[in-house]
């Protein structure tokens, strides 16, 4: 079964990096639960808050019900993280594992 990786991309305000990765913290210990998602947050290398979200499904199954889902939890927390970016904005890309 090949994987299924959901990124989003963006820049946050430097002021809020500390909240931001205070909840980004609270949304992956909330995945942590969930064998099919798992959640990670990366920084760019050389670019200071510049960050990337990954999902990452075991599976398009597991991915259609991650999106179809109706978590309350995680949508604010979510929603709370998209407060931080930068004009509010991200760059998203799903892509599918072929090897």
């Amino acid at each position: 079964m090949a994987k299924v990786i959901l990124s989003m991309q963006y820049d946050i305000d430097e002021k809020k990096r500390n909240e931001f990765l205070a909840t980004a913290q609270l949304l992956r210990t909330h995945y942590a639960a969930n064998p099919n998602i798992s959640y990670i947050v990366c920084e760019q290398k050389g670019k200071k808050n510049a960050f990337a979200e990954m999902y990452i499904a075991s599976s398009e199954e597991a991915y259609t019900q991650f999106k179809e889902s109706e978590d309350q939890e995680a949508d604010a927390l979510s929603e709370k993280l998209s407060t931080f970016m930068k004009g509010g904005k991200a760059k998203y890309a799903t892509y599918l594992e072929v090897l």
